[in-house]
């Protein structure tokens, strides 16, 4: 028996559909990579680095919206939201670096939900920003960042989050305890 006309239809736009997923998750997790480097980078005082690694990270997200154009429903890929709230999160941690405070990033990165996730992720990176910088004596940067994780932290129980962005904050709540700590100790040993 000759297999019927719509189930070889039917194949090809699986097939093209499944490839243009593994495209999808490929360029997420690469886009991810790169702004966990830039991260990196960031802390390590190369914004040369940073800046080139998440311009790499958004032809990335221009590639991936292409892709969307032909394939709408993979805009939903797990892989794909992944890597725009690490680039979120990058994007608020340089933003914290270079003006003090946070606001608004990249638009693709701007739905609430994405932001929300990297603005929480982003009080890590401040953390750990406030603690290199006491370490290596300019102790004056811990208050900025107190105040702008406080100021976050302050937003979110405004929200009243729930589900995973619930698991976020409270992982930020925690960062601003660590950064209450270190106030603490700093405070004792003047």
């Amino acid at each position: 028996m000759k297999t019927p006309s719509i189930l070889t239809k039917l194949q090809k736009e699986y097939q093209s559909h499944a490839k243009a997923r593994r495209e999808t998750i490929g360029r997420g997790n690469e886009a991810l990579g790169l702004s966990k480097r830039a991260i990196f980078a960031l802390h390590r005082d190369s914004k040369k680095d940073a800046e080139a690694l998440l311009q790499k990270a958004k032809e990335l997200f221009q590639a991936e919206e292409r892709l969307f154009k032909k394939h709408p429903e993979l805009q939903y890929e797990g892989a794909y939201h992944a890597a725009l709230e690490e680039y979120a999160e990058a994007l608020i941690f340089q933003q914290f670096l270079e003006k003090g405070t946070v606001g608004e990033i990249d638009k693709r990165a701007m739905n609430a939900s994405t932001y929300f996730a990297g603005l929480s992720d982003a009080t890590g990176e401040i953390v750990r920003y406030a603690l290199r910088q006491v370490t290596l004596g300019n102790v004056e940067a811990l208050s900025p960042a107190r105040e702008t994780v406080e100021m976050i932290i302050e937003y979110f129980l405004s929200l009243d989050l729930t589900g995973y962005l619930r698991t976020k904050f409270d992982q930020a709540k925690k960062n601003l305890s660590r950064l209450e700590e270190m106030s603490y100790d700093i405070s004792i040993r003047s």
